[in-house]
């Protein structure tokens, strides 16, 4: 509420009560009972001046006599500073009122090792902004502060605030992303570092990365971490997710120290060549090396001394090598395993087994061992409810093949991009559903479909889908789960009217109809 008065208006200063207002302090019974009179009066007060407004009248300008105007104006203003005063939140507990703040907030959500997260600064600074008894307020909530993304992507002015904020967070658990582009400047990448690096006690995730913006190629002038600081009495007790790519030439000592100090390590994401200087042991998340496959011995190495490992991404080259097991490598701790390999999958595959791996992604595969996968799911006796291909060199008809082994019966979620773009009517057949007088349904439980770069004859796309909306049949076995999510795109899509009509206007017709229940839309 602004305290800014106009000329002949009710000043603040006037009132008998502004003590409250100054001290910030809620009014006694006593004085709420006496402002709930005084509002009652001035309440009919105003009413009273309110009928000797004169009525407008049409063809005549509306006049107000000065004096009432003065009168109405104070009046009113009046009443606003009063009922303020009183208002319900100026009844709450400050414990309620930090609470109600920090449901005004977006949350960053999970750890995602693929995209930066948004925090919500801005949330905060409004809060400040709302009033001096707020601003107060939230300067003792310290969780309105332990969470901070700093991107240097433009020329930046000081960044002493930087410190000032953290310093609010106080002790408690923190969480610090950094990014940056070519125009960061090396001395403020370092600034920041060093600002983090002083709140590492008290640290719960570390995010650091300058090369989301620009890929893996930067050059000698492409800016670098060169922070280095003592290592000897480092300690990181809450420190439990770390995602670090740093360019060529960065310092990575401090990092591995942190991550070394830390006793509760278990979400690792980075882009360093070895994990040789990494703790692995209590590991529950690896996303290894966003770009630069990993020899196969490193990996076998790293998921012998990552027992408790349940989601793993990585990128297998050779030379092929067996793995030191006496057998094949057994991992039972496994749900989530992502890997691509451009020629050593089925190599690598034909020396593991996951018997609880659920979510399967399989990437940049140029040429599909099919004999060592359809190996590799019945050694495991997995049961998949998430399958990935993307980028592979894999055929509809190999696709098809995959979705009928029995590691395929409960799978929930496909998805297929721009794979091998060969004829697609042998998978958009094979996912259709014929109806109850034909064979049974063709993994009946697929809830989420994503076809990406398809090339298919006009009409089957829509088929397919409309055959796995309805649940409703007259008689026979159950038909498919209701499909609620369905994204797709044709290769050389180029425009709605030229490519794929009939597919287009039954697809609309289907999102119209189905309305939030099936997400349908294309890339």
């Amino acid at each position: 509420m602004s305290l800014q008065s106009k000329s002949g208006e009710f000043k603040p200063a006037d009132s008998p009560f502004v003590g409250l207002f100054e001290q910030n302090r809620s009014p006694s019974l006593d004085e709420r009972k006496t402002i709930l009179g005084l509002v009652a009066e001035k309440t009919a007060h105003l009413a009273q001046l309110n009928s000797q407004v004169p009525k407008r009248r049409p063809g005549k300008k509306h006049k107000i006599p000065r004096e009432l105007r003065v009168q109405l104006a104070e009046t009113r203003r009046w009443l606003e500073f009063h009922r303020a005063l009183i208002s319900p939140w100026r009844q709450l507990p400050t414990e309620i009122l930090s609470e109600i703040f920090l449901f005004t907030l977006n949350y960053r959500g999970d750890f995602d090792a693929d995209e930066p997260w948004n925090d919500d600064r801005a949330g905060t600074l409004r809060l400040c902004r709302i009033c001096a008894a707020w601003r107060v307020i939230a300067l003792r909530t310290p969780a309105l502060w332990n969470t901070l993304s700093v991107r240097l992507l433009d020329p930046q002015g000081p960044l002493e605030w930087v410190s000032i904020w953290l310093a609010r967070s106080r002790s408690i658990p923190v969480y610090l992303q950094l990014l940056w582009d070519s125009e960061a400047l090396p001395e403020d990448i370092n600034s920041v570092m060093s600002v983090f690096a002083s709140h590492l006690h008290h640290t719960a995730e570390l995010a650091i990365d300058g090369l989301y913006f620009c890929g893996e190629s930067t050059g000698e002038e492409y800016p670098k971490l060169t922070f280095r600081p003592s290592v000897e009495s480092l300690n990181a007790p809450f420190l439990s997710a770390v995602n670090v790519h740093l360019p060529e030439g960065s310092e990575w000592d401090w990092i591995n120290a942190a991550c070394r100090a830390s006793p509760c390590l278990t979400h690792l994401t980075t882009s360093h060549s070895s994990l040789d200087l990494f703790p692995v042991a209590n590991l529950t998340e690896l996303n290894w090396s966003r770009w630069a496959p990993t020899p196969m011995s490193q990996v076998f190495q790293v998921l012998e001394d990552a027992p408790n490992l349940r989601h793993i991404d990585i990128n297998v080259a050779g030379p092929v090598v067996a793995s030191s097991a006496q057998s094949r490598l057994t991992m039972k701790s496994i749900a989530k395993l992502q890997i691509a390999s451009y020629e050593h999958l089925g190599e690598f595959l034909e020396q593991v087994e996951f018997p609880s791996v659920v979510n399967l992604c399989i990437s940049f595969a140029d040429e599909w061992p099919g004999p060592p996968f359809h190996s590799f799911l019945s050694r495991s006796s997995c049961a998949l409810s998430v399958l990935v291909f993307r980028e592979c060199g894999i055929s509809p008809a190999e696709i098809v093949a995959c979705l009928r082994h029995s590691a395929c019966n409960m799978l929930e979620q496909l998805s297929v991009q721009d794979c091998e773009p060969e004829d697609g009517d042998v998978l958009l057949q094979h996912l259709t559903y014929q109806g109850p007088e034909h064979s049974p349904c063709s993994n009946p439980n697929l809830r989420t479909i994503l076809l990406f770069g398809i090339r298919c004859t006009d009409g089957l796309l829509s088929t397919m889908v409309e055959s796995r909306c309805s649940t409703t049949f007259p008689s026979g076995p159950p038909g498919p789960a209701q499909l609620t999510m369905f994204w797709f795109s044709f290769v050389d899509m180029d425009t709605e009217s030229s490519t794929h009509p009939i597919d287009w206007k039954r697809l609309r017709e289907l999102k119209k109809m189905k309305g939030p229940g099936l997400n349908i839309g294309w890339l």
